[in-house]
């Protein structure tokens, strides 16, 4: 029992990391309807530039400045790379993402090459007491910071002018436009949030799992998640990046790692053939 305890809140904890990206991954999608193939990648770059600014003007200095650079980075990516595909065909956008991916990938190795290095420990370290568990610090706050988010962007998308703008885009760029909605001026907001989010993300998970290149991989690992909830789904994304962590971790612990890195993929297949559009996402019906 006390085991299963363990790799339920280590489940948790991994669940939050995938649905964080999957949610930054599903805040581009709504807006313009291309699959963010980079998402892992912004989590990566905002762990490594988090840390130099750490070191060098400390956290209080360092964290908001690395919050304002996940803001820059996001319009730059949007304006200046994808925002001339726009009238191509969705296939151009999709694979420009993964140029960014590899670009940024490309950047990190140049400056910071496949060196690991433990992130500084900027909230105060202790234990937890969960029943009769202790989870530790980074864990817990990596947990919160998510859960902080996915109220956050609920109360965003529901309650706030833009929020409603993006919706509204979301459903229709036609009709978002004719409503004096500038939907290039979504885009590059949704690009800016999933940013943020990545960034965000980092400051926290950077504590538990040290800064290094390689962490960009978290990024196609949850992918499941974000079919398995649904493309246009906060909600989904979310419940999607949960039910991963705590299949994979389960798995990986009952069947071994490799048989625990595919299980996602495996629980992905058997979504999409029973329904195509993920749990909480809505089917498309076109009319012939």
């Amino acid at each position: 029992m006390h085991a299963i305890s363990q790799y339920v809140i280590s489940g948790v904890f991994q669940g939050a990391v995938y649905g964080l990206i999957a949610v930054g991954i599903v805040c581009i999608f709504k807006a313009t309807k291309v699959f963010n193939f980079a998402q892992g990648h912004l989590l990566m770059m905002g762990i490594l530039l988090s840390l130099i600014f750490m070191e060098r003007l400390g956290a209080r200095v360092g964290i908001p400045l690395a919050i304002a650079c996940a803001a820059g980075l996001g319009w730059v990516l949007e304006r200046g790379i994808m925002r001339p595909l726009i009238g191509q065909s969705i296939v151009s956008a999709l694979l420009m993402t993964l140029a960014v991916a590899y670009l940024l990938d490309g950047v990190a190795t140049i400056f910071w090459g496949t060196k690991i290095v433990p992130y500084p420990q900027w909230f105060p370290k202790q234990t937890f007491p969960v029943g009769t568990l202790e989870v530790n610090s980074g864990m817990v706050w990596t947990m919160l910071a998510a859960l902080g988010v996915f109220i956050g962007l609920g109360i965003f998308y529901r309650r706030t002018l833009i929020g409603k703008a993006m919706r509204a885009t979301a459903d229709s760029h036609q009709v978002s436009q004719s409503l004096g909605i500038k939907v290039t001026r979504i885009f590059s907001l949704s690009w800016i949030i999933a940013a943020v989010i990545a960034f965000s993300l980092a400051i926290f998970f950077g504590v538990h799992v040290g800064a290094f290149r390689y962490v960009s991989e978290w990024g196609f690992r949850a992918i499941p998640a974000v079919l398995i909830g649904g493309l246009d789904s906060i909600l989904g994304a979310a419940i999607g990046g949960l039910l991963v962590g705590i299949l994979e971790v389960i798995a990986t612990a009952y069947l071994g790692a490799y048989i625990g890195s595919m299980f996602p993929f495996i629980v992905l297949l058997i979504v999409i053939i029973v329904r195509p559009h993920g749990f909480f996402g809505q089917p498309e019906i076109v009319r012939v």
